[in-house]
C-alpha cells in the first residue's frame, strides 16, 4: 500500500478518537427550565401597587379633559386677514322628512344658510395667550347689533383650558366655552392664526384672523 495513504488513515484515526473522547465534566451543570408566561404575568402583576396606578390614570384623564392638547398649526395672528367659507356641500343621499317627503334628492347642491341664520359669532383664541383672552372679553361684551337675544356667542379653544375660561368668562362675559378637538373647524374653515372671527355674511362664513401686536 501506498506510504502516503496508510499515513492519512492513521491520522485520521487518531483524529476521530480524539474527537470521541469523553472530556468529563469542568463544572456543575443545572437543567434548564423557563417560568411560564401565565405565571410570569400574574407575579407581575402581584407586584403593582393597583390602587396607586388607578389614581395615576385618572389624573391622567382629568389632565388631558382639563388641558387638552393645543390644535396643531394654529400661530398668533401677525397680520389681519380676511377670507370667506362656503358651507355649500353636495347631498350623498336623499334628505327626507320622517314622513317620508324628499326634500332634496343626492346629488344636490345644499347652502345651510339658505334656510337658516347663524345669528352668533364664533371666536376662536387660544386661552393660554392672556392678550387674547382679554380681547375675547371686550369682544363678549359688545355683541353686534343684528345679534338676536338670548343666542350667545360661541367660544373655540385651540389651546387652553375650557373649565378655567368659562369660570373666568361667567363674571365677566358671556359665551359658552369649547375645544376644536383635532382642529376639525379649523381646518374646516382655514383658520391658521388666532385670535379670529366667524360671522355669517350672507350666504358665507366670513372669517377675519386679528393681528393683537399693533
Amino acid at each position: 500500500m501506498n506510504h502516503l495513504v496508510i499515513f492519512s488513515i492513521i491520522i485520521f484515526t487518531l483524529a476521530s478518537s480524539v474527537m470521541a473522547k469523553d472530556l468529563g465534566k469542568e463544572a456543575t451543570t443545572f437543567k434548564i427550565e423557563e417560568e411560564a408566561f401565565t405565571v410570569m404575568m400574574k407575579r407581575k402583576l402581584e407586584e403593582i401597587d393597583m390602587e396607586a396606578e388607578r389614581k395615576k390614570m385618572e389624573k391622567i384623564a382629568i389632565d388631558r379633559v382639563e388641558n387638552p392638547v393645543a390644535v396643531i398649526g394654529i400661530t398668533g395672528a401677525e397680520e389681519n386677514r380676511t377670507f370667506y367659507f362656503d358651507p355649500t356641500y353636495i347631498l350623498g343621499e336623499d334628505a327626507s322628512l320622517p314622513c317620508g317627503t324628499i326634500l332634496h334628492k343626492a346629488g344636490t347642491k345644499v347652502n345651510p344658510l339658505e334656510h337658516m341664520d347663524l345669528n352668533r359669532r364664533l371666536f376662536f383664541i387660544d386661552g393660554r395667550q392672556a392678550s387674547q383672552v382679554e380681547w375675547l372679553k371686550e369682544q363678549l361684551n359688545n355683541p353686534l347689533p343684528e345679534q338676536k337675544e338670548p343666542v350667545e356667542d360661541r367660544v373655540i379653544l385651540v389651546g387652553g383650558s375650557v373649565f378655567k375660561l368659562q369660570d373666568e368668562l361667567t363674571a365677566t362675559a358671556r359665551g359658552d366655552v369649547y375645544f376644536d378637538q383635532s382642529g376639525e373647524l379649523t381646518t374646516k374653515f382655514g383658520i391658521k392664526h388666532s385670535p379670529a372671527i366667524a360671522i355669517q355674511d350672507g350666504l358665507q362664513i366670513r372669517i377675519d384672523e386679528i393681528n393683537l401686536t399693533n
